[in-house]
């Protein structure tokens, strides 16, 4: 295992079953993409309907993956997103925007291993560290099984020290 690929790893919580989310709007996130898998390892982008999760959109991301280069791609953020971050990154690279390694890296995990992820971060790249977020990582396949998007749920909270 590599060092960085360790170092990412660490930072990570595989989500299993929803009690392993402890963020309530996350863990209904959680259940509602593991009903829509079924028996599969992941559901299609298709089978995702906005209209089904109305309330949880202001809190979604949705990223393409590219391969050969990889690449993430902002195909949808969330209205709440786009306020924390200050930018609307909708159709914008990751690495156009900013040199997010530790996102990037966590991307780059979900694609490979093709599972779910929570994790709690902080918004260190655009100087907010006391701007902290709750993630949820899901994976999104075509017919072949291979991710081709991913659907972030995001929940911002302020670290008040206490």
């Amino acid at each position: 295992m590599s060092t960085s690929t360790y170092a990412v790893q660490s930072q990570l919580t595989a989500v299993n079953q929803p009690h392993d989310i402890p963020v309530p709007l996350l863990r209904d996130l959680y259940e509602y993409w593991n009903g829509k898998k079924g028996d599969r390892k992941m559901p299609s982008r298709p089978d995702i309907c906005p209209t089904e999760i109305v309330d949880l959109l202001p809190k979604i991301i949705l990223i393409d993956v590219e391969y050969e280069p990889q690449r993430f791609r902002f195909r949808l953020v969330g209205t709440d997103v786009v306020s924390v971050m200050g930018q609307d990154a909708t159709g914008k690279y990751l690495d156009d925007l900013s040199s997010n390694s530790a996102m990037h890296s966590r991307l780059s995990w979900l694609t490979q291993h093709k599972t779910t992820y929570y994790v709690t971060s902080q918004l260190d790249w655009l100087n907010r560290s006391f701007q902290k977020y709750h993630v949820l990582g899901l994976p999104l396949g075509d017919e072949a099984g291979k991710v081709n998007m991913i659907m972030y749920g995001i929940d911002q909270y302020y670290d008040t020290g206490k």
